[in-house]
């Protein structure tokens, strides 16, 4: 047996770039399969004890306002366990002159003395609230970003009044570990929004509630489901202005980090497999021509009396060594990126406790998974070992029965082939196996760099495109509750710098169809409405319809309608329920869910006439700072938000996205060429003697790499055009295991990725070429000529 271990180093040492190559394939799939597995138990460690520790709420309501000494009543209703009433509203923040000036807080108001309450705060620093002063627990993030100290006084505006507030410290709740505004803000941002936390009766005193609620939150009994106890909750809420109601799995901080578990849990699952399954392609084809290529020194040791089992450990050796270096490396590259991943996730998440933790399981079960899957392709590689006799395996191999291939019978492409190209082209039809690698292997290098480096036109697409394109006023103005159309036009148009202007009515509705329901906002819109444009999927502008709505395609597909069917609604701001409507049109939308109806058309059937929720403003630029200056103390305006001040925020947050992506087109590179140099080997390994003969018989170096050349670049042509199909596949795969009712990822891909993956794959295939090159300039001939006999 030594003999055969010192057999087995020699061979290793001797093709050690292709299995080198093989081993950088395993490493990548599970780095990626440790990497994400470890980050996400992390994540999901952090959060299940984050919301066990601060009693994170099953249910929650917003109603407009509730007196909150009836709140304990609503625990009558069968079903509910704990209920809790309390004030959440958002204030605007007067930052010193010079910082951002859109800049919004949530207050939530609590009870800092009882840590039992439902959504309970966790304090990072600072000291105590003092229930009767305005001093305020604020983000971390947000304090760290806006350079704020401990007992520093920010100015804020509540009900049109300048008030002052007290940091005293910075606190973190399972409510908001995702702190996003509005389900279009997409992701955190602390430069102009967080959450702040403040004792109810200081909150009550600021806002003058008078001892009331708009906010309702609850636990269930076990047993129970939120349906269970919706209706009942809903009816008894009316009275005091009920708006919505939706369980956990629909708040908003919680359906993101659920979102990005179960992507992150989708892909460990999908992209280890996919490239232990590339590995093992390549093992099978090495393995298969290693057995060939030695068949007559298998007859040899078995004519010395070594047994099938001993010869078949022997090249079985190959691949497990493969497989069990590959999960190590794979692994200790994986615990150490999990690392950075982890950190990551604390720039998203608000999650005390999240830290990286070493994890055995996807240590052990990442090698595994690859001795399994390597030894798996090594034996059907070997199989044939088993059925050699000695006198048999000592005789060379019957060479394959030539014959005519289809090409030959094209006689216009055929004659204008030259000898170099007639002989590639016989070799690709006859060896079908190694064509077949080759060709999956181009497939899959050039389908993975486009998949990639398209993801930058995806967020184009769902983010610029939306201020761009369809979002294209420069200024919105919000506000506190909704206003006639002609007081609000009467207001804003003598304002100065006003180019264009128009209404909109934002309505919160829950929709109906059969048992499926969901909770979204019609936006009303002006019927010749330039400053906010529907689209088609082609890009086309859509006409708001005077009568029946518009939905959006992820609402349509929760709801299970399509155009022509009438689905129902019920609003808060309905005179009478519910309203029944017909479906005129499906339009795509990235950011969020909506409904579209034309503004008076709305106004009509909720029974409130011609009414406003916001105005949205093209103005000159240079106007804009007065307008806000104007209104920033105003009781009837609750926000004026400036579509360039979002979108910057968006461009240099995504800066750090770009370079995650260029990280992920690296490691395609890297994959690609892995898989294209080691296919070059593997031709070049197995034709050694057709080339060497070749140049005996009188070709140069030249056109004898002019055969390899051309046989490569066919197949690496068809395999770049069969890429293309491929990619489309990858995006839809990931476009809907990443889409969710938050958001929806685009598939559109655009020219220029296809234009970069060409280039890179061109590239693979230029520097494996060059490999060959080299090779075939160091040809013992007189060595390869003499191999089998």
């Amino acid at each position: 047996m030594v003999i055969l271990w010192k057999k087995l180093f020699r061979d290793l040492k001797e093709n050690k770039m292709a299995y080198i190559a093989c081993l950088i394939v395993i490493s990548i799939g599970l780095m990626s399969y440790t990497a994400m597995s470890i980050a996400m138990d992390n994540l999901n460690r952090a959060k299940n004890e984050f919301y066990e520790e601060k009693h994170f709420a099953e249910g929650f309501a917003k109603i407009r306002s509730m007196p909150l000494s009836k709140v304990q009543t609503l625990s009558r209703i069968e079903g509910i366990k704990k209920i809790e009433g309390r004030l959440v509203k958002d204030i605007r923040v007067l930052l010193p002159k010079g910082k951002e000036d859109n800049v919004y807080l949530r207050l939530v108001a609590i009870d800092p003395a009882d840590p039992s309450h439902l959504n309970g705060v966790q304090k990072i620093q600072g000291r105590e609230l003092e229930a009767d002063k305005a001093n305020i627990w604020i983000g971390p993030k947000f304090f760290e970003v806006h350079g704020l100290e401990m007992e520093e006084e920010i100015s804020v505006v509540i009900n049109g009044v300048k008030r002052k507030l007290v940091i005293a410290g910075t606190a973190q709740s399972p409510e908001f570990v995702y702190p996003m505004q509005n389900e279009q803000s997409m992701m955190p941002t602390p430069e102009t929004f967080d959450i702040a936390y403040i004792p109810y009766e200081a909150m009550d005193s600021l806002f003058g509630a008078g001892g009331t609620v708009n906010d309702i939150i609850f636990t269930l009994e076990e047993g129970y489901s939120f349906q269970d106890v919706e209706d009942e909750l809903k009816a008894k809420l009316k009275k005091y202005g009920f708006e919505v109601a939706f369980e956990r799995k629909d708040q908003l901080s919680h359906a993101m980090l659920q979102q990005e578990l179960d992507g992150v849990a989708s892909m460990a699952k999908s992209v280890p497999f996919l490239f232990i399954g590339i590995s093992a392609i390549i093992l099978y084809i090495m393995l298969k021509r290693l057995v060939e290529q030695q068949r007559g020194l298998i007859g040899t040791l078995k004519a010395f009396g070594y047994t099938e089992k001993e010869i078949l450990f022997h090249y079985l050796s190959y691949s497990w060594i493969i497989g069990l270096g590959g999960g190590i490396i794979g692994g200790l590259l994986g615990t150490a990126l999990s690392g950075g991943m982890t950190e990551v996730y604390k720039e998203f998440f608000q999650l005390p406790n999240l830290k990286n933790q070493f994890s055995w399981e996807y240590f052990i079960m990442g090698i595994v998974l690859s001795v399994l899957g390597c030894l798996f392709a090594g034996f059907q590689g070997v199989k044939g070992v088993l059925k050699l006799h000695p006198a048999e395996g000592m005789r060379p191999e019957a060479p394959p029965i030539g014959k005519k291939i289809l090409i030959e019978s094209i006689k216009l492409l055929w004659s204008n082939l030259t000898v170099q190209g007639r002989m590639a082209m016989r070799n690709i039809f006859r060896s079908k196996g190694r064509s077949f690698f080759t060709l999956i292997g181009v497939i899959f290098t050039f389908a993975m760099m486009a998949t990639m480096i398209s993801f930058n036109d995806m967020l184009d697409m769902m983010i610029f495109d939306q201020f761009n394109k369809v979002q294209t006023y420069n200024v919105k103005v919000s506000f506190e509750s909704p206003l006639y159309v002609k007081d609000v036009l009467r207001e804003l148009k003598n304002k100065k710098g006003i180019i264009e202007m128009e209404t909109m009515l934002e309505v919160p509705a829950t929709f109906k169809n059969m048992y499926h329901e969901k909770n979204l906002v019609i936006l009303g819109l002006h019927k010749e409405s330039n400053l906010y444009n529907i689209l088609d999927s082609s890009g086309n502008k859509v006409k708001v319809p005077t009568e029946g709505i518009l939905l959006s395609d992820s609402i349509a597909k929760s709801l299970h309608v399509e155009v022509g069917d009438k689905v129902q609604f019920e609003s808060p701001w309905a005179k009478e329920d519910p309203i029944y409507v017909y479906v005129t049109g499906i339009i795509p939308q990235y950011l969020g869910g909506n409904a579209y109806m034309e503004e008076e058309s709305l106004g009509r059937l909720l029974g409130q006439g011609k009414i406003a929720t916001s105005a949205i403003l093209n103005i000159h630029p240079k106007d804009i700072a007065s307008l806000k200056n104007e209104y920033k103390t105003s009781k009837v305006i609750q926000s004026i938000e400036e579509s360039s001040t979002t979108l910057n925020k968006y461009k240099e947050m995504l800066g750090s996205y770009g370079y995650m992506i260029w990280v992920m087109v690296l490691i395609a590179v890297v994959t690609g060429f892995a898989i294209v140099y080691n296919s070059s080997i593997i031709s070049l390994a197995e034709r050694k003697r057709e080339l060497a003969s070749l140049r005996v018989l009188g070709m140069t170096y030249r056109e004898v790499l002019e055969i390899i050349s051309f046989e490569q670049w066919m197949l690496g042509g068809v395999g770049m055009l069969l890429g293309i199909p491929m990619t489309f596949v990858f995006k839809q795969s990931m476009a809907e295991s990443m889409s969710s009712d938050i958001m929806t990822m685009p598939t559109y891909t655009s020219p220029s990725s296809f234009v970069i993956a060409l280039m890179g794959t061109a590239l693979a295939i230029i520097l494996a070429q060059l490999n060959i090159a080299r090779n075939i300039k160091k040809l013992d001939l007189v060595e390869v000529l003499k191999e089998r006999e």
